[in-house]
């Protein structure tokens, strides 16, 4: 990877960000791309950006979990948006436009076709190979979100209380790899971006078609409480309906939420 804080915009094989107005940045080894993003924003730095770490020392995941991160065997990005008082962008819709992004550019550039779990992680074979994490906040009285997108291209070595679930993709982690994927993956999560911002939903439809988790059995727990009952689909704003043991009907939106497969 390219050393600390190196813009890439010299560069001609990141023409796909060039010409979407997108500064990125490179970085041998950080806290957290998410935070260098809000960082940047707070300081007065301008969006469209991309923060992409050869190594995060706190990567976060969702309800304040770490994401395993060790050098130079994933991706670990984040692209920060401003986001205008009138565009209807919950974190909700932005994850799930993510995941279908990234799950489309992984495909397209690798053949891997990839799963979703409802909201935000990507699966392989049962495992989770990546996640992501939408977050937004204000800085000068501005709107700003940041998007960021943890993927395993060939982490092997997992900590005991990830070895059951995580995986990888499977392929040699080379710079050429991660420079093709990186850039893949960020021109179509703006191009995602923009589509929603614009009120195009469309991407509903591929997300529910690679979901792993609509016609499933699935425990979620909310505010401290347990509750069972079987995923039935998603709506049009990205949240998971579900129809609870004993009638009742829900769709989970919170970010607060955690859900897992049930067996039986």
């Amino acid at each position: 990877m390219k050393e600390i804080n190196v813009e890439l915009n010299e560069i001609e094989k990141f023409s796909a960000l060039r010409e979407r107005g997108i500064a990125p940045f490179f970085y041998k080894s950080i806290d957290s791309t998410n935070n260098e993003a809000r960082r940047y924003a707070m300081e007065g730095g301008k969006a469209p950006a991309m923060f992409c770490a050869a190594a995060q020392t706190a990567g976060r995941g969702r309800m304040g979990r770490s994401f395993f991160s060790p050098h130079d065997t994933g991706i670990y990005m984040t692209l920060l948006l401003d986001i205008t008082d009138d565009v209807p962008a919950s974190t909700v819709k932005l994850t799930s436009a993510a995941a279908v992004a990234v799950s489309g550019a992984i495909q397209r550039s690798t053949g891997i076709e990839l799963g979703i779990k409802w909201v935000n992680d990507l699966y392989l074979g049962g495992r989770k190979v990546c996640g992501i994490l939408a977050e937004s906040f204000f800085s000068d009285n501005r709107r700003y979100a940041v998007i960021g997108v943890g993927i395993n291209l060939s982490t092997s070595d997992f900590p005991e209380e990830l070895s059951g679930v995580a995986g990888s993709l499977g392929l040699s982690d080379t710079d050429s790899i991660r420079d093709r994927l990186t850039e893949q993956i960020c021109a179509e999560l703006y191009d995602a971006y923009r589509r929603v911002t614009d009120g195009d939903l469309s991407y509903i439809e591929e997300y529910r078609a690679r979901s792993v988790v609509i016609g499933k059995r699935v425990t979620y727990t909310e505010n401290g409480v347990s509750r069972r009952g079987l995923a039935v689909g998603v709506d049009d704003c990205g949240g998971l309906e579900i129809e609870c043991d004993g009638g009742e009907r829900r769709v989970l939106t919170s970010g607060e939420i955690s859900l897992r497969l049930t067996e039986g």
